[in-house]
């Protein structure tokens, strides 16, 4: 597998369900700016790929990211195709960042296999779907966008290592993304890879807004609307942050948010987030990428990218 070249630079990204002129705009103005790249997660409120396919005619030179798509969304077949109209149209600025979706039974293996179909299908080469299904791409892009994998866990991380041109961390103290990298390290010894052609990336969730008040209150509700979840719950207690992501989890499902675990795997107000990142980049971090909120209501993701 050839390596790709890396991305540098800085980027933001956009999650809510802003109407598509509110959405370009800030495509645009994102551009303007000197932001290298936007990030779109698929969170149900617009096809990822579709959107990213529009903003490519909205702007020049701006990387446009999935962060992330979830694999149960659509088809292998449509993935494929929806990302090559991707690149296609914005002249090969797609990053495309992959997650297995629910945490069940063969999930990453199914990951596996539609990396390496990616890559065949990519190439122009004929593909092959988990399912056993050929296909050949009609539309071959000029060059094949990265894939950055979603990765919780250490089977994830290593997996990472192994096929991936990129990994994409979430809710992470500092000490579990340098474990994370010493994974990501294993997986990419397992292929005799080098992992510096592994971009590491980290979701950071921060607040900067003036107001330090709401800038904690938007990291507790992000922080307890995450720990209700199973996977992430059970990435917490791994951090040994288990009983206070139970409670900010009881304190979500009640309407309460809590202070618990804010300071731990979120910052809220500039100075912690230039300490996080202080912290962590020394540990192999290629990439931060502080989500988070620049005012109560508006939710922002920004992406930091350096070398190793």
């Amino acid at each position: 597998m050839a390596a790709l070249p890396r991305i540098t630079g800085t980027a933001f990204a956009l999650r809510d369900p802003y109407p598509w002129g509110h959405l370009s705009g800030l495509a645009r103005i994102g551009e303007s700016l000197g932001y290298r790249a936007m990030f779109m997660p698929e969170v149900g409120s617009r096809d990822v790929l579709a959107a990213l396919t529009g903003i490519a005619g909205e702007t020049g030179g701006l990387l446009l990211g999935s962060g992330v798509l979830p694999l149960p969304a659509r088809s292998p077949q449509l993935l494929a195709q929806a990302g090559a109209t991707v690149q296609d149209r914005s002249n090969g600025r797609l990053i495309l960042g992959i997650g297995t979706g629910p945490a069940v039974r063969g999930a990453l293996d199914r990951l596996r296999a539609i990396v390496a179909m990616l890559r065949d299908a990519f190439a122009g080469e004929t593909a092959t779907t988990p399912e056993g299904e050929p296909f050949r791409l009609a539309l071959v892009p000029a060059s094949p966008p990265p894939i950055w994998i979603a990765a919780l866990g250490p089977r994830a991380m290593r997996l990472a290592g192994a096929v991936g041109d990129g990994v994409l961390l979430n809710w992470c103290t500092p000490e579990r993304v340098a474990r994370a990298r010493l994974e990501l390290d294993e997986g990419a010894a397992a292929v005799d890879r080098d992992p510096a052609e592994v971009s590491v990336g980290v979701y950071v969730r921060a607040c900067v807004y003036a107001d330090a008040d709401a800038a904690a209150l938007a990291v507790r509700t992000a922080a307890g609307q995450y720990a209700s979840y199973p996977a992430y719950a059970h990435q917490f207690a791994r951090m040994g942050l288990g009983e206070e992501a139970g409670r900010a989890a009881a304190a979500h499902a009640a309407a309460r948010p809590r202070a618990e675990r804010a300071h731990h795997a979120g910052v809220a107000g500039p100075q912690r987030l230039t300490a996080w990142c202080g912290t962590t980049r020394p540990r192999s971090v290629d990439s931060f990428l502080a989500r988070g909120r620049i005012s109560p209501v508006h939710t922002v993701q920004m992406v930091k990218r350096g070398r190793r």
